[in-house]
This record gives structure tokens, C-alpha cells and sequence, in this order.
């Protein structure tokens, strides 16, 4: 099955850049693999290449500039047993330059295709660090002064297991794109385009003058480098795909309806943050699924902080929160940051503090007083005791099986504390803690 959602002229796309080209061998390759959609992540950041993963049926990431290859490295770290493929920009590879280096050094088995059209194509075709020297963009009209990046040296000489330098014409790249993604290790494809919007036609660049240009600048085409390094210690992964080996421990199988959307809204210091991650471990712990994801602003200590969980019997594919189940809100920070008060549901279940005004909704409202939660367990860990209390109230776990998990799944520097927490909130469930509804 290929990977490849559309063609090539439904691609975005100026007509005759290179980008639908490359996608099109990548594809290719994958499909000389045999490797399906779901073994694939595909990581992105800003550029035109960019886009491509709205192009490719498989797991796509896309972020930041020149941050590719880190989210890239943390992907593969967490899910050992996918094919992780990093397409970047040459203006990426600039702005990224630091983990380039740093991957290719520690070895991580990441594969990075490099689209490289010699300028910032998206935003100008601005000279970026592999503009060749004496080549003419909009920054350097009188021709670029500065000799260019050579990406696959600096890879190369920092342990990457496969370099190789072709162009997007060349018919052998889906051959070399398979030995690049079968090779163990990092590998990096430096891919010679052409920017027919800006570069090309301003310094007479085609496809037959690729090679002129490698010549010219003493970069030579070809496989640059293949060599077997092992792996460090820290990255091996056993036979099962686990990166570590746990020693077996009795657990327990949670039970659960269906996929759970809950969302804490407060203000900095009440470690809601943690407290939702403690409650994701858990359900992790009882056979779940979660994805937690956070919302605070630069000044981490003061202001806003939210956190939404979801949990499942099945894989989250999607990790966007479209449909909240349980909104549980504490401060006025935490009602000023949901946005979403008009959009919820008449199933939501919505536990706010006391003395809150909640924006008109159609949720369904309970009022909970924060600092009785408070007296029990203290203001840290407030939010872990109402959030478990939640979790009861609403019915989506029983108080016997919560604390199994809890005992099963809580662990680390605030084991105790966190159970008490816990234990508080399944005891304010059992005495009817709402105040009205």
C-alpha cells in the first residue's frame, strides 16, 4: 500500500519544484519495504517541504522551524519500532544545525531527507546556508559571499551511518533511499532540488547543471558514507520494542467505556500539570491509553495552567481535544482560558470551585468548594484529590479498582503524597461532595 495520498500535480506545490518528486520515490521506497502506513511517522517543520505530510497516508508530526529532528528523536525514543523520517529544508537544517550534529552523534535511528533547494523558498528565496558562493537571491543581489554548509560532512564526521548526497532527477534515489532507511543508525539524504519560483531560473539552475554545480563547489554526488556504528546502550530495543526491559509486576485491567476527554483548568502552583499526569500513569498502569497535553504560559509560575487528558481501551491517533467529557475548573485563570464555554456539550460534566461565575453554557454544572480539598491534602495537591474525585463522581472508575491502579501506577519522589490525594478524593465522592447542581 503507498503512502502517497495524492499525485503530484494535486500537490500544492509550485508547478515544477522538485517536492512532489522526492515524495513520490519516498513513497517508493516504503512501498519496496512493504512497510504499512501505521509503521511509519513522517516529522516536518516550517518550509515548503513542510506541507508534505498533509500529502502522505501515515503518522505525521509537524513543528517548528529547524526542530524537526528532535521531535523526530523523541518519537523514535518513545515508539522504537517505527520507521521515523525526517524532511527538512536546507533552511531547517540551518536553523537546526546544533541537532543535526547531535543526533547524528548519539546515534539515533532516525532518517532524515533533506529537501535542499539552495534558498528559503516559502518565505522570498532568501539565501539560506547552503546557498552556493557567488549565487544571486534577494539578500544577495551581488552574488553570496560565504562558502555553503556541506550538511553531509558534518554528519558524516559526527557518526552518521549513511550520507549520501544524490539529486531529485537521479533514478537509482528510491535504491538509495531504501538502503538509507534500512541502514541502522542515523542516516541523512542530502537531496539536490530545484526552486523554480525563485532560485533556478535567477542563477540558470536545471537538472543537468546539478552536477556542474557539485563539481563546482567540491561536493561531490553519491554515497558518501556507510558504516556500521552500534547503537549506545541507552538506545537498544529488545525483541518486544520496549527500549527498557521492566521486571514483570501484577497489574490491573481497567475497565472503560470508550474515549475520555477531561480538561483542569487553574492557575500556576497547584501542580495540575503533575496531578493529571499521575492520573494518566495510572490508566497507563491499568492497560489504557492516555495522551496528556499541557497549556501555561512563559512565566511557568504565575497565570494560567491547564491540562487535557484523554483516555482509551484503544490507540489515540488523534491526540486534539473536540469533545470534553469532564471540565473540572478551579481558578478564574483556569475560566479565562477555556475558550470553549458556548461549545459544550449538555453531557459535559463541568465541577467548578464555589465562588467561580462560569460563562453561560450548556454543560451540565456542580459546584465543588476547593478549599475543603485543600485542608485535607494541602494546596499542592488539591487538584490530584479533586480530580480523582471527579473521575468517581462521573463514573468512570469504581473507588476499589482506582486505588488498585493508583497502588499499581503511582510511584516516584511523592508516591504517598499522591495516594493521599487519591484516597481523599474517593472519599469526598463516597459523602457527596458537590453543592449543588
Amino acid at each position: 500500500m503507498t503512502t502517497l495520498a495524492v499525485k503530484r500535480n494535486e500537490m500544492a506545490f509550485c508547478p515544477g519544484c522538485s517536492h512532489g518528486m522526492v515524495l513520490e520515490r519516498l513513497s517508493e521506497a516504503f512501498d519496496r519495504m512493504n512497510l504499512a502506513p501505521t509503521d511509519v511517522c513522517i516529522v516536518t517543520d516550517i518550509g515548503c517541504v513542510g506541507i508534505s505530510d498533509r500529502y502522505l497516508d501515515c503518522h505525521t508530526f509537524h513543528g517548528l522551524h529547524g526542530r524537526s529532528i528532535t521531535y523526530a528523536e523523541g518519537i523514535k525514543r518513545a515508539r522504537p519500532e517505527l520507521t521515523v523520517v525526517v524532511l527538512i529544508g536546507d533552511g531547517g537544517c540551518g536553523i537546526g544545525t546544533a541537532h543535526l550534529v547531535h543526533a547524528a552523534r548519539r546515534g539515533i535511528d532516525i532518517n532524515v531527507i533533506v529537501f535542499n533547494n539552495f534558498n528559503f523558498g516559502m518565505t522570498g528565496g532568501q539565501h539560506s546556508s547552503t546557498t552556493p558562493v557567488c549565487a544571486q537571491t534577494p539578500t544577495t543581489p551581488a552574488g553570496a559571499t560565504d562558502y555553503p554548509f556541506d550538511v553531509c560532512q558534518t554528519v558524516g564526521a559526527n557518526g552518521a551511518s549513511y550520507v549520501g548526497r544524490f539529486t531529485a532527477f537521479d533514478k537509482d534515489l528510491p535504491d538509495r533511499m531504501e538502503a538509507a532507511l534500512r541502514a541502522p543508525g542515523f542516516s541523512l539524504l542530502d537531496t539536490w532540488e530545484l526552486c523554480v519560483a525563485y532560485y533556478a531560473e535567477r542563477n540558470r539552475l536545471n537538472r543537468k547543471t546539478l552536477t556542474t554545480l557539485s563539481d563546482e563547489m567540491d561536493l561531490p554526488l553519491g554515497e558518501l558514507e556507510c558504516r556500521r556504528r552500534p547503537q549506545p546502550p541507552s538506545l537498544a530495543v529488545t525483541a518486544t520494542g520496549n527500549a527498557v526491559t521492566k521486571t514483570a509486576e501484577p497489574s490491573i485491567a481497567l475497565s472503560w467505556a470508550e474515549r475520555t476527554e477531561f480538561c483542569v483548568a487553574g492557575s500556576a502552583g497547584q501542580r495540575i500539570l503533575s496531578a493529571v499526569g499521575v492520573i494518566g500513569r495510572i490508566a497507563v498502569a491499568g492497560g489504557l491509553y492516555a495522551a496528556q497535553s499541557d497549556d501555561f504560559p512563559i512565566t511557568v509560575r504565575r497565570g494560567h495552567s491547564v491540562s487535557n487528558l484523554i483516555l482509551s481501551r484503544k490507540a489515540i491517533v488523534y491526540t486534539g481535544v473536540d469533545r470534553t467529557d469532564l471540565l473540572l475548573v478551579l481558578t478564574e485563570d483556569g475560566v479565562r482560558r477555556v475558550k470553549s464555554w458556548q461549545a459544550l456539550s449538555t453531557d459535559t460534566l463541568v465541577l467548578a470551585e464555589a465562588s467561580l461565575n462560569l460563562p453561560a453554557t450548556g454543560a451540565r454544572i456542580e459546584r465543588i468548594d476547593r478549599k475543603t480539598a485543600e485542608k485535607l491534602v494541602g494546596k499542592t495537591s488539591a487538584a490530584l484529590a479533586l480530580l480523582s474525585y471527579a473521575i468517581v463522581r462521573g463514573g468512570w472508575l469504581d473507588e476499589d479498582r482506582f486505588r488498585t491502579a493508583a497502588e499499581f501506577g503511582v510511584r516516584g519522589k511523592y508516591r504517598d503524597e499522591n495516594l493521599k490525594a487519591i484516597d481523599a478524593g474517593i472519599g469526598l465522592a463516597r459523602a457527596g461532595f458537590e453543592l449543588e447542581t
